[in-house]
């Protein structure tokens, strides 16, 4: 199997290309216990993270979302790929991961810091969530379809990005997307405004 090596961070955004997809496959990342049967999914709300993944092979499908602590919801899905279903009570951001074969770069400028800095702080005003481009902003209880590919991984925000990432058993690479919650990418911002500071000499 080739292995392909990760080239940049999350921040840096390739163009998902689209191609479909034999099923859908449901990502929920919740805050609370989950249980699902058959297409309701229930949460108990809590401060606890949990992540499942659902498969579906409906053409047409209604999944319904029932909250103890508040209203039903239900979230309908028509095509192929994987979705992902925000059940956590902070908006989640994130994006394509680019890889490739040139090994993880040893260092880093101020102005890709510049860059990468911007991007983020746009992308959590959701300025810059554009779908094409593969990135997303998504508020609480909100479903998204991230990719027409049902092999792709969604990498929840309690978790790391894989430093490879091989073929699967069809031969075909997976997309792979990270999320965080806001909540750390404002920890991360400022941990990237000081590395930036400290390159250009800012104090």
């Amino acid at each position: 199997m080739k292995n392909y090596t990760l080239v940049i961070a999350v921040t840096s955004i390739v163009f998902a290309a689209c191609s479909g997809g034999g099923q859908k496959k449901v990502v929920v990342m919740a805050n609370g216990k989950l249980t699902v049967t058959d297409k309701t999914i229930t949460i108990d709300p809590s401060l606890t993270h949990n992540e499942q993944e659902l498969f579906f092979t409906d053409n047409k499908l209604t999944l319904t979302v029932h909250n103890t602590a508040g209203a039903d919801k239900t979230f309908d899905l028509t095509e192929n790929g994987a979705y992902l279903l925000n059940l956590q009570s902070d908006t989640l951001i994130g994006g394509v991961v680019n890889y490739g074969s040139g090994g993880m770069p040893s260092t880093i400028t101020a102005e890709a810091l510049d860059h990468i800095i911007d991007s983020t702080q746009q992308l959590m005003a959701g300025q810059n969530a554009n779908d094409a481009k593969g990135t997303f902003f998504m508020t609480p209880f909100t479903l998204k379809k991230i990719s027409a590919k049902d092999n792709a991984r969604l990498i929840g925000s309690f978790k790391g990005i894989p430093y490879k990432v091989e073929e699967d058993n069809t031969g075909k690479v997976p997309e792979v997307f990270k999320f965080f919650t806001t909540k750390q990418k404002r920890e991360t911002l400022r941990d990237l405004i000081e590395e930036r500071n400290k390159i250009k000499n800012i104090h």
